[in-house]
């Protein structure tokens, strides 16, 4: 009985006057094997630091398996340039991580101006094997609390118990943005998206917001429905005209086409 207070009063003292580390102690947490997260891994590997990524899949990338939902990315895979010069080439490139191994670059996987969504699961998950970044699957990380020591805790799905002295959030957007108007509940949100035509045929529709998902959705299914109506709470902003590659890009505009030439939509 004595030993176990002297224990307790031990590791009180430890809290209040040094560091508490768990077992499962790391320098670097991150929390997410998307590119963000793989790029910060691959950075933090060759400096030889301390760290482990958590991902929540199975895999690296598992938010491509899902969005956008028509598959098709509107980031460029420039393979020709007319250059020699890598670093030039490489600015023009822009799905690839920065790396060591030339191989590892996503013009190499694919002859598509505008890759598939799959192939880039693919090769991020090939980026985090060939370069052998400490990645824990299968992870779910929740309350992210900051101790009075200055370390970072948290727990995962099994209530594992985690600590860091630096959490790096490479999560991306997690939850839909959900309109505010009457009938929301009503709406078929993005993320629930359906591809099956055939429950759009003849059929009018309303696209809420008007931004890359909109007009990717609006152009799948156009070609099956009676009206597709776009709504949103501001103009639309086209990348060739703001210079922002996050605005609707041309490979998703189509609606305009047939818009301007009063085709119903």
């Amino acid at each position: 009985m004595l030993n176990l207070f002297c224990s307790v009063l031990l590791l009180l003292l430890l809290s209040v006057s040094g560091k508490v580390k768990s077992p499962n102690y790391k320098e670097y947490c991150v929390i997410g094997a998307g590119p963000g997260g793989l790029q910060m891994a691959y950075f933090l590997h060759n400096a030889a630091r301390n760290y482990i990524v958590f991902e929540k899949a199975d895999k690296a990338g598992s938010f491509y398996e899902i969005y956008p939902i028509h598959q098709k990315l509107i980031s460029i895979n420039k393979r020709y340039t007319d250059r020699t010069n890598k670093e030039f080439n490489f600015r023009h490139d822009w799905n690839s991580l920065v790396s060591h191994d030339e191989s590892l670059k996503m013009t190499k996987y694919t002859n598509e101006f505008f890759p598939p969504a799959d192939t880039l699961v693919q090769y991020l998950n090939d980026f985090a094997t060939k370069l052998n970044l400490k990645i824990q699957y299968n992870s779910t990380m929740h309350d992210v609390m900051k101790r009075d020591d200055k370390l970072f805790q948290m727990w995962d799905q099994h209530d594992n118990a985690y600590t860091c002295k630096y959490v790096i959030m490479a999560t991306g957007i997690a939850k839909p943005n959900i309109p505010l108007i009457p009938g929301y509940e009503l709406i078929e949100g993005y993320e629930n998206l359906s591809t099956n035509l055939s429950q759009f045929m003849n059929q009018n529709v309303l696209v809420i917001g008007r931004g890359n998902a909109g007009h990717e959705t609006a152009q799948y299914i156009y070609g099956v429905t009676n009206h597709v109506h776009m709504m949103s709470r501001s103009r639309n902003k086209l990348a060739w005209a703001t210079h922002y590659v996050g605005h609707v890009r041309a490979v998703n505009n189509a609606l305009l086409d047939t818009y301007h030439f009063n085709s119903l939509d």
